[in-house]
């Protein structure tokens, strides 16, 4: 099924496949070996205390074919999430599926069409739609709008659908423009193995509403990009965003970023997510200041009172978005502080980072009923492995802890959250 296997079988080598159409020359086949584990206590609903957690192993086993007659490409993915360290009565991490079991699933199989410099992909695939970040600067959101991957866990959102894409300019972000338009007919959550209507999968019960999405991506010139896009599922919801980066280059290598987004959030027709309307929008401002090894970075959020931002298939384009909470509740208004260093200097390879965001003023939207002020302090370190030759050529290992305070009627309530992984990407072709 997958390139990798068909090679295999083949016995054939690489200087075989070079020779051959680039449809087998330009194959990649590999493996994105992956290990997570998860340690959650959640105390922010008193009485109750909440215990998840779980080791997972597994990743994902990928091949995709190069284009043949510069026109048509195949590629499937088979991902795997097995637990090594489950206990019954912790279930909840999202590393596996409901009742810590494996999740094993042919999350991809598509083809795509190209002609000159747009493309058309069928069937099931992964959907990223980040732009290229200029170098040098914090990785801040893994998801850069609100389709995506949300690989977050063990295995990533995948969906069934066709998405194309047109592109536009010389290239080399001066001048470039990307657009979209797709159709998502079904998604499979994260922790699940079972691809679902995304009316369903978004949470309206019965729904067999798919998506309709389109997008802009446009970057002016070097080192700065906007983009805008419109996302509906009938009867459910609608979703219309705008975003806009910029990098300003100072002496030597550093560099001054400055970023800001708005959403906008609404029921569609006959509101079968909530069971009634809502609106609701969102507007974040971030800044970043880089020099040598040392990025100071902060960012203010403020949520509208009808409802709050929902993010059902990406991590979302949210500088507040922190280890355990988001901070995007309805009427909450929120800071982020925090600074990160690059300690490549003492140990090649290794960075971390500190930084705290606190959220107060949060309702519940149906009720009005005024929540717990929440703060989270999180710490973080990555060390990546750069080795050309070695077989851990690109290892990358991270660990990540939040510690949260909700500040509640009956005293503060801490909840703490721990998670390491580690991937090792491994390529047969």
């Amino acid at each position: 099924m997958l390139i990798a296997g068909v090679a295999a079988a083949s016995g054939a080598s690489a200087q075989t496949i070079g020779r051959a159409d680039p449809f087998l020359r330009d194959a990649v086949a590999g493996l994105n070996a992956r290990t997570f584990y998860m340690d959650v206590e959640d105390n922010s609903k008193p009485p109750a205390t909440t215990r998840k957690e779980a080791w997972a192993i597994g990743g994902k086993l990928f091949g995709r074919t190069g284009y043949w007659r510069d026109t048509v490409q195949l590629g499937a993915s088979y991902y795997l999430s097995a637990p090594l360290y489950a206990p019954a009565d912790k279930d909840g991490t999202l590393l596996l599926a409901p009742g810590q079991h494996t999740i094993s699933v042919l999350g991809e199989l598509y083809a795509r069409l190209k002609y000159e410099t747009s493309t058309l992909t069928l069937g099931r695939q992964e959907i990223d739609l980040n732009s290229q970040r200029p170098a040098g600067v914090r990785s801040n959101r893994s998801d850069l709008a609100y389709v995506g991957r949300l690989d977050s866990r063990m295995v990533p959102v995948t969906y069934e659908a066709a998405l194309f894409t047109a592109r536009s300019g010389p290239g080399g972000g001066d001048g470039d423009a990307l657009y979209h338009l797709g159709w998502i007919d079904k998604a499979k959550p994260r922790n699940s193995d079972e691809f679902s209507h995304v009316g369903s999968a978004i949470g309206a019960a019965g729904s067999d509403s798919g998506m309709w999405m389109t997008g802009v991506q446009y970057a002016p010139m070097k080192d700065f990009w906007v983009q805008g896009w419109y996302h509906v599922v009938s009867d459910v919801i609608r979703i219309g965003y705008l975003d806009a980066d910029y990098v300003m280059r100072l002496a030597g290598k550093s560099h001054l970023r400055l970023a800001a987004h708005y959403t906008d959030q609404r029921s569609d027709g006959s509101n079968a997510f909530a069971g009634q309307s809502f609106s609701t929008r969102n507007a974040q401002a971030y800044a970043e200041y880089g020099a040598a090894w040392l990025t100071l970075y902060g960012a203010y959020s403020r949520t509208g009172s009808g409802a709050d931002i929902r993010l059902p298939f990406s991590s979302g384009p949210i500088y507040t978005q922190q280890v355990t909470r988001t901070f995007v509740r309805a009427h909450e208004s929120a800071w982020q502080a925090g600074i990160g260093a690059d300690l490549g200097a003492s140990v090649p390879g290794l960075s971390g980072w500190f930084d705290v965001t606190s959220g107060t003023g949060a309702l519940n939207a149906a009720s009005g009923a005024r929540l717990a002020d929440e703060i989270e302090y999180d710490v973080g370190a990555v060390y990546t492995l750069k080795k050309k030759g070695s077989f851990f050529d690109a290892l990358h290992a991270r660990v990540r802890y939040g510690w949260v305070t909700d500040q509640t009627r009956v005293g503060d309530k801490h909840s703490t959250d721990l998670r390491i992984d580690v991937n090792l990407p491994i390529n047969w072709l």
